[in-house]
């Protein structure tokens, strides 16, 4: 089974012109948040959306979920500091207010926000690694979480100005993890690699399509 994914240059084409419809240049930055399920492509095409945004209405920016992943520190001080760790990734491993917070902040175009990023070897949040300044006008914020229902991550959605929701078969969708537990060193065999899909991400996976809201635009990856 491959785990390429395949969103349809129409697709792209009509998002594109969607913003443009919806975007008008003012003192506020244009707020974009995207969801869907571990290894469904959220970064991938994030990215890549940003560069056609860039291209044909306004400078574009990627802000992902990842940076606000508690610290190992903060999940090992939890009563339940084994299950936090063999569950990091869940909505309550990450520090939902402060990415509401932060994401509150972008609205305001005049306002240069310092965002942090996420060490895949240090496994923990890198702060203020990223930055968004005045010229930014369009950010998109990409997440597992940024449709979901639950009390903290449901307020994103009154700060954003469109939502959308990628959708991506589950074949597809644990094959990538897979493979990105391989690359990213999270799993040193393929056996621990698939157990770990099969049992966190899977699990992370059922949540977010059970308690997600419907978002504005519904993206189908192939």
């Amino acid at each position: 089974m491959t785990d390429q994914l395949t969103i349809t240059d129409k697709q792209v084409r009509e998002l594109v012109d969607r913003v443009k419809d919806h975007y008008h240049p003012n003192g506020c930055r244009y707020l974009i948040s995207l969801a869907g399920v571990p290894g469904a492509g959220k970064t991938t095409f994030a990215n890549k959306m940003a560069a056609e945004l860039t291209k044909e209405v306004a400078s574009t920016m990627v802000l992902s979920q990842d940076g606000f992943h508690l610290y190992r520190s903060e999940l090992l001080s939890m009563s339940n500091a084994e299950e936090a760790i063999r569950r990091r990734g869940a909505p309550f491993t990450f520090n939902s207010t402060a990415f509401v917070k932060l994401v509150s902040q972008l609205k305001d175009k005049d306002t240069t926000v310092k965002a942090p990023s996420f060490d895949h070897s240090l496994k923990d949040p890198v702060e203020e690694d990223i930055v968004i300044d005045s010229s930014v006008e369009i950010v998109i914020i990409e997440g597992n979480y940024t449709s979901l229902k639950d009390p903290g991550w449901n307020d994103i959605s009154s700060v954003v100005d469109d939502t959308w929701f990628i959708s991506t078969p589950e074949s597809i969708i644990r094959s990538r993890i897979i493979k990105r537990h391989l690359e990213a060193g999270i799993a040193k065999t393929e056996q621990e690699a698939i157990e770990r899909a099969d049992g966190s991400d899977l699990q992370n996976a059922k949540y977010i399509m059970e308690n997600s809201k419907i978002t504005n635009v519904l993206i189908l990856a192939e």
